[in-house]
């Protein structure tokens, strides 16, 4: 997760943009963005570290979630065995047991820059190359039951791959909002015991600054937030349900996961993230509200609540709704509190699947 420097040519006035929560480097000042000169870049994967099956479809699968951005910006994913290495022209992804390449990071990616002046400044991304710890237990799969913040032990590779390439971008850390480029593996979107690793409203808004926007949409919920700074590094935990006063709730755990001992008939305050993944500002997004026998959310469950917002690119929504518990559900059993954002599939959207997530809920 560490960035570490490697510059092909002189350094001179480097910086990080503090204009939004995304941050960038540019060469001397904001207007000499240094990024790629296309907007596909070539990437290759080692098929010693990714072999075909499991680890070459996560891989591809993580480039594939990477490209889920409304930006013009993409990576070309090619995994062969020619061989890697750092600064040699290519960009590259494999796992390493190098432990001083990999400086004590789970994961770390090597930029190689150009920001010089010669009768004018020249910048430009030249080249970034992604090491995976091989001692790290990274796991391909969606399932919650495998991943560490669910119920299993294992760190996404999507989510730790997203983030290490949102360093070509090149996009820094971010620690005063939700976002990929913060804690990655606390970065994702749930629904059925299906958990995807995805961009995000911040780094989507920093690769648009960047390469400019194309015709993609996507508005997303989920049960994640923006929980603090930690070094240069956002960290986030799960949303939460409060008394209607804003106070805890006792909790059980179910699959891994905190659930809210509540009373049929009481209102609470249900707390999610929702995020404008997408190219454009959308205003009215229906927000249908619901409770399940589990903990996926469709619109086939009971609903109990509704109401809209209006989501920008540049900014992070969590918040809160009231939501009465309804009064004939079975004490002595769990259930989930959901939410389903475009409702009315009034958006057409690139990915369709993060639109519902839940939060588990104990009838007292």
């Amino acid at each position: 997760m560490k960035r570490f420097l490697a510059a092909v040519a002189a350094l001179a006035a480097l910086t990080a943009a503090p204009a939004h929560a995304f941050s960038n480097k540019f060469c001397d000042n904001p207007s000499n963005k240094i990024k790629f000169g296309s907007n596909a870049v070539g990437l290759q994967a080692s098929s010693v570290s990714f072999t075909p099956g499991f680890w070459a479809n996560g891989i591809t699968d993580t480039i594939n979630r990477f490209n889920e951005n409304p930006s013009n910006f993409r990576y070309n994913l090619a995994i062969n065995n020619d061989g890697v290495g750092r600064r040699n022209g290519q960009n590259e992804i494999w796992f390493s047991s190098d432990a001083g390449a990999l400086q004590g990071a789970p994961a770390i990616a090597y930029q190689s820059f150009s920001c010089w002046w010669f009768f004018g400044w020249h910048y430009s991304m030249d080249e970034v190359d992604v090491l995976y710890d091989v001692n790290v237990g990274y796991t391909a799969t969606r399932s919650a039951a495998a991943l560490s913040r669910y119920n299993g032990t294992g760190r996404p590779l999507q989510s730790t791959g997203i983030h290490e390439l949102g360093h070509g971008g090149p996009l820094n850390h971010v620690n005063n909002e939700y976002g990929v480029m913060g804690t990655d593996y606390e970065h994702l979107h749930a629904n059925g015991g299906t958990v995807n690793s995805y961009v995000g409203e911040d780094t989507a808004d920093g690769l648009v600054f960047l390469y400019g926007k194309r015709a993609w949409q996507d508005v997303a919920v989920t049960h994640w937030k923006y929980s603090g700074a930690s070094g240069e590094y956002s960290d986030h935990t799960k949303t939460v349900i409060r008394t209607t006063g804003g106070g805890a709730l006792p909790t059980r755990t179910v699959e891994g996961e905190t659930a809210y001992s509540v009373d049929r008939g009481s209102t609470y305050l249900v707390e999610f993230t929702y995020e404008n993944n997408g190219a454009d500002f959308r205003p009215g997004l229906v927000a249908g509200y619901y409770v399940s026998s589990n903990n996926l959310i469709t619109n086939l469950d009971r609903r109990i609540g509704g109401g809209s917002w209006n989501l920008a690119r540049s900014d992070v929504l969590t918040t809160s709704v009231n939501l009465t518990i309804p009064a004939n559900l079975t004490r002595g059993r769990f259930y989930w509190v959901g939410v389903i954002l475009d409702e009315n599939n009034a958006v057409v959207e690139g990915v369709e699947t993060n639109n519902a997530t839940y939060l588990p809920i104990w009838i007292n």
